[in-house]
């Protein structure tokens, strides 16, 4: 059977996370630079279909490629956010409309779903790649409103790839009250290989608690601290900073390292590889020219940031 393989795109201050399952299925949570995705998609499986699109809630830095996608490839499944309380942008309800017409089955996740891609069904295929999402209950996003606190963020769908011992987490823009109810749960029990930091490194996504809980050896950040809205903040830059200090820990922030490939090869152990390209947010994917992670000097970050 192949290998696992994941990419968390160099997209700039956005998310775009591309997964390709042992069973060669596709899943794509999010999508951000039609060009960017189009390259890595046409290199890992040409002219294939998409099997699950995962848009995570509306805001534009999450699914302004969702449209081009729609239009050049086969799409089985499609799971977004609800939006009963936040009605999000006009955009976001144009995907909607897009996806209906191309009768495209979708779900609006407010609660609890798992689903294994390459086929099977619990508990006969643990040794499977399965995939957990949990998207906020109705009674958190009513309170939320009722309290005029609601943002579009508080939408966002948490998904959690697990093969084996190996686990990721996709945080997308989950805020403090998105973590605690992961935590009602019960997902913060297992650990997780790697954790693709929540709202792109900014102190309400990216507590030191769930750090610390997750225990990730790995996390990325997606965003670029120079496209003006300032994320990673100070709080959240200092958090990684302390975080990459530790024994067998690396925080990688995608504007330093490019995009960043994934690859689980022995699921029994949990062992991956993670390399990176080293390209620009409006490059193409140069697949060919992988080389090892790069270091994201965090300190250097902090003073940035302080000194700014």
């Amino acid at each position: 059977m192949a290998d696992l393989e994941i990419y968390v795109l160099n997209v700039g201050q956005a998310d775009t996370a591309i997964i390709r399952t042992p069973g060669d299925h596709v899943i794509v949570i999010d999508a951000v630079k039609p060009r960017k995705v189009r390259g890595v998609l046409d290199e890992i499986k040409p002219g294939g279909p998409i099997s699950h699109l995962i848009v995570t809630h509306p805001h534009l830095d999450h699914y302004s490629a969702v449209s081009s996608l729609l239009a050049a490839y086969p799409v089985q499944k499609v799971t977004l956010a609800p939006f009963w309380y936040e009605p999000g942008t006009p955009g976001y309800h144009k995907i909607i409309n897009r996806i209906q017409e191309k009768h495209v089955p979708v779900r609006f996740l407010s609660g609890y779903e798992r689903f294994y891609p390459d086929g099977g069904t619990y508990p006969a295929y643990e040794n499977r790649p399965y995939v957990e999402l949990l998207g906020p209950p109705n009674t958190i996003l009513e309170g939320l409103n009722k309290s005029h606190e609601l943002t579009p963020n508080h939408l966002s769908i948490i998904a959690r790839l697990t093969y084996e011992k190996f686990s990721m987490v996709f945080a997308a823009d989950a805020q403090m009250e998105n973590w605690a109810h992961y935590d009602t749960e019960g997902m913060l029990v297992k650990n997780c290989s790697i954790l693709k930091a929540a709202h792109h490194g900014s102190r309400r996504g990216s507590q030191w608690e769930r750090l610390e809980r997750l225990a990730p050896g790995l996390v990325i950040v997606s965003s670029d601290p120079d496209s003006g809205h300032e994320l990673p903040d100070l709080i959240g830059s200092v958090i990684f900073l302390e975080y990459d200090r530790g024994k067998n820990r690396k925080v990688a922030l995608t504007r330093k390292t490019g995009t960043i490939k994934i690859v689980v090869d022995n699921p029994g152990s949990g062992r991956y590889t993670a390399v990176s390209y080293g390209e620009e947010v409006g490059d193409g994917v140069p697949f060919g020219s992988e080389g090892p992670l790069r270091k994201t000097d965090w300190a250097e970050v902090v003073r940035e940031k302080v000194g700014g």
